[in-house]
């Protein structure tokens, strides 16, 4: 499978499933937990519910790092051992799915998104669920640019560069649209 070349364009959690870094990297683990630190012990000393080297989901995702998060939750760079490839892995804000008829709307909206396959939207592969009931979205990893610091590397872009980011954006959007999906 080739590497998309493109721009991102989206909010913090789709900016996140893209690579989009969303805190300064001194606030980020750069070093894998020693296979004898207690969970919870790695946890205090780092921010993050997950940290890099840490295996989750039955053993199929190993955290390959955190890539934003913010209060809607937290995007992880993840391994899938069994498909063999990396995926964002978006966690909801703790406390967010609180009862059945919560979890069942999301479930029905993950659902909706599996159904849009379009070059210009993120690939939700599946929802999964921990051991401790909290529940995620498998996706997609893109490694790309985000819109943000393409304007700051590039500054201002030519009418051209604009037009075609509003095209794909459009086109993405449509997808969406087209399979249900509204925001």
């Amino acid at each position: 499978k080739q590497p998309r070349s493109t721009t991102i364009i989206g909010t913090s959690s789709e900016g996140a499933a893209h690579g989009k870094d969303f805190l300064p990297v001194a606030s980020r683990p750069q070093e894998l937990v020693p296979a004898d630190t207690h969970v919870d012990a790695a946890r205090a000393e780092n921010p993050w519910r997950f940290s890099p080297g840490e295996i989750i989901a039955a053993e199929r995702y190993m955290i390959l790092g955190p890539l934003g998060g913010g209060g809607a939750g937290e995007v992880y760079r993840a391994h899938d051992q069994i498909m063999n490839q990396d995926v964002a892995l978006k966690f909801l804000a703790l406390g967010q799915i609180t009862d059945d008829q919560t979890r069942s709307r999301f479930v029905s909206e993950v659902a909706m998104a599996r159904e849009v396959t379009h070059p210009n939207v993120v690939r939700v592969h599946d929802i999964g669920q921990l051991a401790d009931g909290e529940v995620f979205i498998s996706m997609e990893f893109i490694d790309g640019e985000d819109l943000a610091s393409l304007l700051r590397r590039a500054g201002r872009l030519s009418r051209e560069k604009t037009v075609q980011i509003a095209r794909e954006l459009c086109a993405g959007l449509g997808a969406a649209h087209d399979h249900g999906v509204r925001g």
